[in-house]
């Protein structure tokens, strides 16, 4: 029995401030930190979001990586997985503020299966909806909806956007700093960023790898850096907190784009034996 234990899980999801989504400005980082009322020159800083709103396909604990690069779809049962949410082609949705609660409701859920996990996969909607607002001084920039760039100084409350993966080589083709598989390819981006280790892949409707219009999902999987073992006796249950940014991006002296930040996943497992 796995006694007063709890499972903390961070996943680390790449979305702004990246060459994959193509109107993004071209920058990396290998820490972006929050912002302190500054305009960034010629980089990023993070603030807390107006709104966001994210839909979620399925969530999963696995033994082994489901999706290697030599694979063009996911396979969870050779990777022996448990599966934590799974709607069954009915998408989940999460309005989220700040430090938000992921409750995810018991659809498709597994019992525990004996055994050493090492990873946390997501599969979400690619399209990721947020607003948010960012003051330096005397001047506020909030978005204005469509894209990330589409800002105004003007009052009022931010308006919605939302962001999409198309391909993670941008519209020129060019390497993609986040990426360390070689800059990327056109659907698959393997990064580590601000710590973490990620892979996250564009899928078609069918859930095979796919890039461009055709990118219907977002394949998120984190590698634990200490795996978790549980056994069959174990009884618990898994919360999912989300800590979602907004990164600011500017010149130094104006605001360039507020766009949708890479968030992080954790996940607790709380064990119902005492």
């Amino acid at each position: 029995m796995i006694k007063k234990s709890s499972l903390f899980i961070s996943l680390l999801t790449i979305l702004g401030g990246v060459v994959g989504f193509e109107n993004q400005p071209t920058y990396s980082a290998s820490t972006i930190i929050k912002c302190a009322g500054q305009i960034p020159n010629k980089t990023a800083c993070l603030i807390e979001p107006s709104s966001y709103v994210i839909d979620t396909y399925r969530v999963d604990l696995c033994q082994k990586s489901p999706f290697p690069d030599f694979r063009s779809s996911a396979n969870y049962s050779e990777a022996e997985c448990i599966t934590i949410f799974n709607g069954n082609g009915n998408l989940f949705r999460n309005q989220l503020g700040k430090d938000s609660k992921y409750k995810l409701p018991t659809t498709g859920r597994e019992v525990v299966k004996p055994g050493k996990y090492k990873y946390l996969t997501m599969i979400l909607k690619n399209s990721f909806i947020s607003s948010g607002k960012y003051r330096s001084g005397e001047t506020t920039w909030r978005t204005l909806g469509s894209d990330e760039k589409n800002l105004t100084t003007k009052k009022g409350d931010p308006v919605k956007f939302a962001a999409k993966l198309r391909n993670w080589r941008g519209k020129d083709n060019k390497d993609n700093g986040y990426c360390d598989n070689n800059g990327g390819t056109f659907s698959r981006c393997e990064m580590n960023y601000n710590g973490y280790e990620i892979t996250a892949i564009g899928l078609d409707t069918d859930f095979i790898e796919s890039y461009g219009d055709k990118v219907t999902y977002m394949f998120y999987m984190l590698e634990l850096s200490t795996p978790i073992t549980l056994k069959e006796s174990s009884d618990g249950y898994f919360d999912l907190t989300l800590k979602n940014s907004l990164e600011v991006y500017g010149d130094g002296i104006k605001v360039e784009s507020i766009s949708t930040a890479p968030f992080i996943f954790e996940a607790k497992y709380n064990n119902n034996e005492q």
